[in-house]
């Protein structure tokens, strides 16, 4: 693939900058601090440093509102802060809001380029391609293929902290022509020390850390090996295979390609059934047989999930914190079948479908109302539909007494609605009215030309 060239200017035009600009400091709270009202209040002029910076090939990540930290300097223009999430500790590489503005202008121009170039079952840090539209694509090939039995499941030891500078450096190569950015991603690259390592906190980690294994790992196991199922979401991977054999072989090439950059595979890999659940992206993913046959999917939160939400519910007090878990929890629950959690944990009763009511609207005029788009007779001819319904007496444009009939197609399964005012059309419909209920009726609609020409005439076949 040819590599992509000009990218300086597609950073450096106003409407990226000011998009920049405004995905950074937004919120009360941003706007509020004392660099946002400063950036706020040199906003043109501010916008033109950081032009001229790109132009230049060369970006500094210091504070303008303020001197600089000796600790600013001494890192290249972060502060270290010491984190503890899911019993890890892990050291962030926290920047000012202004070289953040610079970033994300740089980012979201180079995302784009990069995106075309991953395969399609990567996900993590790409647009539109979170968590929940990997745990689909999973999903989706567990359904359609039974021969899915077996997983190889692996996760990076410690990733960020242990990539090789110069391998990011080398795939970005691999992708860019233009020497100025390349200036600018080797300053994100070389922000740690020794070469090793890549920062974490910094917006541009995630695309160079996609990049690496989309280079190293994922297009050689897709095009060079031609392994169908292989997913990835950051550091951690996934293989589906029909053999636990082929899976191991497969062990064995994932370990080389890791370790060709300078990466280890935790111990905990594994190699298991599909029956015993996949604990993937916060869920456990398991298979089961529907009553037709067919091997279908249900999934869980993973338990861990559950017990951090509960725990961290019962000692907040704050009503906003608290709706921000529940919107939180609420939109990893909604993509699982989790409806009798939400209950117990949330609502604590059983909701009510609007069906079980049985509340229905009937129109003033009597009249039956249909859903779906309205298509003339000469689109759907000789093609099967349904028919559903019909409404007698129905006043159009083109006069009183026509026929609206309620149909779907049978190969697409799309609704839709035509009007008529041909006798035939309307006798066949009164007649299979009359036998009671007996909708739906599949029929096939016929065209032939009237012998003195100026239209068609449309009828049901019987065939």
């Amino acid at each position: 693939m040819k590599r992509d060239g000009f990218i300086i200017e597609e950073i450096v035009e106003q409407r990226n900058l000011e998009d920049a600009f405004d995905s950074v400091v937004k919120g009360t709270k941003r706007k509020n601090l004392r660099e946002g009202k400063w950036l706020i209040a040199h906003r043109a002029e501010f916008l033109e440093i950081v032009r001229q910076e790109f132009l230049s090939g060369k970006l500094t990540f210091l504070p303008y509102h303020r001197k600089p930290t000796k600790e600013e300097i001494r890192n290249g223009g972060y502060k270290e802060k010491i984190i503890k999430e899911a019993g890890k500790t892990r050291t962030l590489q926290v920047f000012c809001m202004a070289a953040r503005i610079k970033i994300n202008a740089c980012m979201t121009v180079v995302d784009k380029h990069l995106q075309r170039r991953y395969i399609r079952t990567t996900s993590a840090s790409i647009k539109n391609r979170g968590m929940h539209d990997l745990k689909q694509c999973i999903e989706r090939d567990m359904r359609e293929d039974p021969t899915l039995l077996y997983w190889y499941k692996f996760d990076i030891r410690k990733f960020y902290d242990t990539v090789r500078q110069d391998f990011v450096m080398y795939a970005l190569r691999r992708v860019f022509k233009d020497e100025k950015l390349l200036g600018i991603m080797e300053q994100f690259v070389r922000l740690m020390p020794n070469g090793i390592g890549i920062s974490i906190g910094q917006r541009s980690s995630q695309g160079e850390g996609n990049l690496l294994l989309s280079t190293n790992l994922d297009h050689y196991l897709k095009d060079r090996y031609g392994i169908k199922y292989f997913y990835r979401y950051c550091d951690d991977g996934l293989i589906g295979s029909s053999t636990k054999l082929y899976l191991w072989e497969t062990r064995g090439i994932v370990h080389e390609r890791i370790e060709s950059i300078g990466q280890t595979i935790k111990p905990n890999e594994r190699v298991f059934p599909i029956e015993e659940g996949l604990d993937f992206l916060g869920y456990v993913i398991r298979p089961f047989i529907d009553e037709h046959g067919n091997r279908q999917t249900y999934s869980r939160l993973r338990k861990r999930v559950k017990q951090s939400f509960c725990r961290k519910l019962a000692k907040v007090k704050s009503r906003k914190r608290r709706r921000e878990l529940i919107g939180s929890f609420y939109g990893m629950a909604k993509h699982a079948n989790c409806r009798n959690l939400l209950k117990k944990i949330l609502t604590r009763k059983e909701m009510i479908k609007l069906s079980d009511l049985g509340i229905t609207y009937t129109p003033t005029d009597g009249k039956k109302r249909f859903h779906g788009d309205k298509v003339r007779l000469s689109a759907i001819v000789n093609q099967e539909i349904e028919i559903h319904d019909f409404e007698r007496g129905v006043k159009t444009p083109h006069g009183a007494d026509r026929y609206l009939v309620s149909f779907k197609e049978v190969r697409t399964g799309k609704w839709g609605k035509f009007f008529t005012n041909s006798d035939e059309m309307k006798h066949i419909l009164d007649a299979i009215a009359a036998k009671g209920d007996v909708w739906p009726v599949l029929a096939t609609i016929k065209a032939e030309p009237f012998e003195n020409g100026g239209g068609f005439h449309y009828y049901f076949s019987n065939d």
